[in-house]
């Protein structure tokens, strides 16, 4: 399985970009890369909160571009960080079709945006995800 990056917001690109050509030639190759950069703007922290099993109340920080959750031959997916949101896409399960729960409803084979305060069930453990 291949999972895409979305791309960024074309306005965000395009306000950057203006801004590098506003500065001018007083910028340098790197700041102008940085600046680039910058006019995408950045995406809230977030963390998962295991809310049962044996690691229950254990925080984890998603400041990673991909994150992978679960246990293998049991069910696996992988958190991602595109430039507008979070994503969940389920990886790998021991049976077909078992896919990861996010409020209670299957995700399914393709990506699904996270919101605040969802809750996903992976494994038989569920999990809190939460934006700083």
């Amino acid at each position: 399985m291949v999972i895409q990056p979305s791309a960024r917001p074309v306005e965000r690109v395009r306000a950057a970009a203006e801004a590098v050509e506003q500065a001018g030639g007083a910028l340098t190759a790197t700041a102008r890369t940085r600046a680039l950069a910058d006019g995408a703007a950045a995406l809230k922290k977030a963390k998962l909160q295991v809310l049962s099993g044996a690691f229950a109340g254990r925080e984890v920080e998603l400041n990673k571009a991909l994150t992978t959750l679960g246990r293998p031959g049991v069910q696996v997916a992988a958190i991602t960080r595109r430039a507008e949101a979070y994503y969940i896409v389920h990886v790998d399960s021991g049976k077909a079709n078992d896919y990861p729960l996010l409020n209670g409803t299957p995700i399914g084979a393709q990506a699904t945006r996270l919101s605040d305060n969802d809750v996903i069930q992976l494994a038989g453990v569920k999990m809190g995800f939460f934006v700083n």
